[in-house]
């Protein structure tokens, strides 16, 4: 005969509780209801004459099997109501996952930066001027990786336990509709500057997700001290990074230059139309450029005005000068956009400003884009015509433009495949 009774009752409860795919509380509350059954069922098997001991076995062998009671009573508290409230749950749990994820990967990004800071000017290999690994692409699309792998395991978790589904089960469910909806996301939800590694960083944003919700378990996570040390550290560091001027972001920047490789995109304008030429202006990512030049008769039979893109390239560390060349690989400009020539008086508009073209005048203006076109990072861009005698003239320009490909990962590769 079996003994203590008493102990064959704790670990038959505590087989069940182990089995219970609820929090700790909805647990508690299950197993007093029913060590308070338990108990009546003995109190009436002793009033029928058994012994205490007796009684109490055989009211455990009623129950049945430990396991297949803790599946009867989780399905018996399973209804859809509850799994639609345990989707909400997961939703807001999974996108508080992703923001302690974010921050938590940009807090160590910050302190990475702040101890190379200080090291360096220990060392003395730079006097303070630095770029701020916060304002990459790169590190945004990586903290975003740390963001899904958290989320997946915060919704995981959070399903399991409201949905009442053991996180076995719950995992492949997660796994698949959160994985499906963050390559959604990383194909057309993000949009920014981008390069290879990139793509390839938002391309695996699902993966980071899954394997989150595949390494989830019944405990939270992350703890509740950790979350709220994470947003302190983060209401610390962040204005000391502004402060630190971490936070400045680079702009575009052009001029006018003739670089090596200028002959392909075209001969330099005419003396007469040099002498004409008033000016000119317009120069970014994506929109209008003109030249101004105060004899329109100059232009009379030229035809094919129009804006083109060059692929650049820089050899060295000059910040500007004969390091600065055309591509030698470019054999045709990666963009090309429309010009029309406009004779005064008249105006066009460049955002909300209108810009006069004085009588006499005409001005030869397009509009082009050099953010479309994956790995430019330098380009030369010039209003160029075709001559009476057939040759192809710079009017103006080539100014230079850093730039950068802007848009999402399905923009990006239909531009691969476009073979831009």
């Amino acid at each position: 005969m079996p003994e203590p009774t008493m102990h064959d009752r704790d670990a038959f409860l505590q087989r069940i509780a182990d089995r219970l795919p609820f929090d700790e509380a909805e647990r508690l509350d299950i197993l007093r209801e029913l060590a308070v059954h338990l108990s009546d069922s003995t109190a009436r098997l002793e009033a029928d004459g058994l012994t205490p001991d007796a009684a109490e076995r055989t009211a455990l062998e009623r129950l049945g099997p430990p396991d297949r009671l803790a599946d009867a009573l989780t399905e018996a508290r399973r209804s859809p109501r509850r799994l639609l409230a345990a989707a909400g749950a997961g939703t807001y749990a999974a996108l508080g996952g992703a923001l302690y994820g974010y921050l938590f990967a940009l807090l160590v990004v910050m302190v990475v930066s702040f101890a190379t800071v200080a090291l360096a000017a220990a060392l003395h290999l730079f006097g303070g001027s630095w770029g701020s690994l916060l304002d990459t692409t790169t590190t945004t699309v990586a903290a975003l990786a740390a963001g899904a792998y958290v989320a997946g395991r915060m919704l995981t978790t959070t399903v399991a336990v409201r949905a009442g589904y053991h996180i076995e089960l719950a995992r492949r469910v997660t796994a698949l509709v959160g994985g499906a909806l963050v390559l959604g996301y990383a194909l057309a939800g993000w949009s920014g500057s981008l390069t290879w590694p990139e793509v390839g960083l938002l391309l695996s944003l699902p993966v980071w997700f899954v394997v989150g919700a595949w390494r989830a378990t019944g405990t939270p996570f992350p703890s509740r001290r950790w979350r709220l040390g994470v947003i302190g550290l983060t209401v610390i560091l962040v204005p000391a990074a502004l402060l630190l001027g971490m936070g400045q972001s680079g702009s575009a920047s052009g001029g006018a230059f003739y670089p090596a490789g200028v002959e392909r995109i075209g001969l330099r304008r005419p003396a007469a139309i040099e002498a004409a030429v008033q000016g000119g202006g317009g120069l970014s990512p994506s929109g209008p450029v003109w030249v101004t030049i105060d004899d329109p008769s100059l232009l009379t039979g030229w035809s094919g005005f129009r804006v083109e893109a060059w692929r650049g390239i820089t050899h060295g560390e000059e910040d500007f000068g004969p390091g600065w060349t055309v591509d030698p690989r470019a054999e045709a400009p990666f963009s090309i956009g429309a010009a029309n020539l406009q004779v005064g008086p008249s105006s066009f508009s460049v955002g909300t400003m209108e810009v006069p073209i004085a009588e006499g005048s005409a001005v030869v203006r397009g509009t082009i884009s050099v953010d479309n076109t994956p790995d430019v990072t330098l380009a030369w861009v010039a209003i160029t015509g075709l001559a009476p005698d057939g040759s192809r003239y710079i009017l103006h320009g080539p100014d230079f433009i850093s730039t950068s490909f802007n848009g999402t990962v399905i923009d990006w590769l239909t531009a691969v495949f476009a073979g831009r």
